[in-house]
C-alpha cells in the first residue's frame, strides 16, 4: 500500500503531512495577527472569505516563531467533517482535535508530493527528542532525503496545550 506525503521544510528540514488531512496549500497570504494569542498563533488568514486559524509549528516543537518569507506557505488541514468522507482511514480515528473550522500551519516552503510504501515507513529514530516524538508518526526516505512525517492530530492537540508539547 502506498501513501502520499505533502513535503514541506522548516529550517531546511524535510517534513511530510499525510496527504489525506490536507485540503489545500495558500503562498502569499497575508496573516493577521491576533492580539494577546500564544506564541504559536501567528494569525488569521483570510482564504476566499474563510477565515483560517493559522499556527507555527515551530513553536509548538518548541523553537521560535518563523519568519515570513517570500517563499512561506500556509498548509491548511482538512475539516472533521471533510475527514470523515475520506476512504482508507483507520476505524475508529479520533477526529475531536480537528473540529468544524479549517486550521493552517506556516511552513519555510513546500516541497513536492512524495508516494511511500507502507514497508518503507520507519519508527522515528530517538534522537528526535522526547519533547517533540509525539508529534512525529514515522520517518521515510523518499528519494534519498530523510523526511520527518508529522501527526496532524497531535499537532492539533499542541496547539490546545499553548503551544507545548
Amino acid at each position: 500500500m502506498v501513501t502520499e506525503f505533502v513535503s514541506f521544510y522548516l529550517d531546511e528540514r524535510l517534513y511530510g503531512l499525510d496527504i489525506r488531512f490536507v485540503k489545500e496549500i495558500h503562498p502569499n497570504v497575508s496573516i493577521v495577527p491576533v492580539p494577546l494569542s500564544p506564541d504559536h498563533i501567528r494569525g488569521l488568514v483570510n482564504i476566499r472569505g474563510q477565515v483560517v486559524l493559522t499556527m507555527d509549528i515551530s513553536v509548538v516543537f518548541g523553537r521560535s516563531r518563523r519568519p515570513f518569507t517570500d517563499t512561506s506557505q500556509v498548509i491548511i488541514l482538512t475539516t472533521a467533517s471533510e475527514i470523515r468522507s475520506v476512504r482508507g482511514l483507520p476505524d475508529g480515528l479520533d477526529l475531536g482535535p480537528f473540529g468544524d473550522k479549517p486550521v493552517g500551519f506556516l511552513v519555510d516552503r513546500i516541497g513536492d508530493v512524495t508516494r511511500v510504501t507502507r514497508n518503507s515507513l520507519m519508527p522515528a529514530p530517538a534522537h528526535l527528542g522526547v519533547e517533540n516524538e509525539r508529534f512525529v508518526s514515522h520517518v521515510a526516505n523518499p528519494d534519498g532525503d530523510l523526511q520527518i512525517i508529522l501527526d496532524a492530530r497531535e499537532l492539533l492537540l499542541g496547539d490546545r496545550t499553548g503551544g507545548k508539547p
